[in-house]
């Protein structure tokens, strides 16, 4: 999924933070970096016991943490770093971690419950609210301008 997250991820954090000057393509960064990750971890040599990783609450606390404590207070790389941790707790919102606790509270042992699966309609309709989101947003404004400024 890549509009989902994109789409339904800008229109959450500008419902629940109201910053419309917010340069959101950290936040996308954000939003997409655990999915690339997740690819890269994948890779055979690496093993599948290190894909859970990456969608646990803990990759996201410590990546806040490691921001809070090595950006001065009040900067612009501070900022922007925030919204980038901010995208990787939408994603893990998104993308309904917490129903599968076993990745989600990783490296906490707890089992399985398949309480939520996806099906491929599922994933097409959320896909098609993400592309519907952004076009509603995009039609107004111009693609360039967001790429240059990150502003919706």
């Amino acid at each position: 999924m890549f509009f989902w997250f994109i789409g339904i991820g800008v229109l959450i954090f500008k419902y629940v933070f109201k910053d419309n000057k917010a340069d959101l393509r950290y936040l996308i960064t954000g939003l997409l970096v655990l999915d690339f990750l997740d690819i890269l971890l994948s890779i055979e040599p690496i093993g599948k016991e290190l894909k859970f990783i990456t969608h646990s609450l803990i990759f996201s606390v410590f990546t806040m943490f490691l921001i809070m404590l090595f950006s001065k207070r009040g900067s612009k790389v501070r900022k922007n770093s925030l919204l980038f941790s901010i995208g990787l707790y939408l994603h893990l919102f998104l993308d309904f971690m917490w129903l599968d606790q076993a990745i989600f509270l990783y490296p906490l042992p707890s089992e399985t419950i398949d309480i939520f699966k996806k099906t491929l309609l599922m994933v097409v309709a959320q896909e098609l609210i993400g592309v519907t989101y952004l076009i509603y947003k995009l039609k107004n404004q111009s693609i360039r301008e967001f790429i240059k400024n990150g502003i919706i």
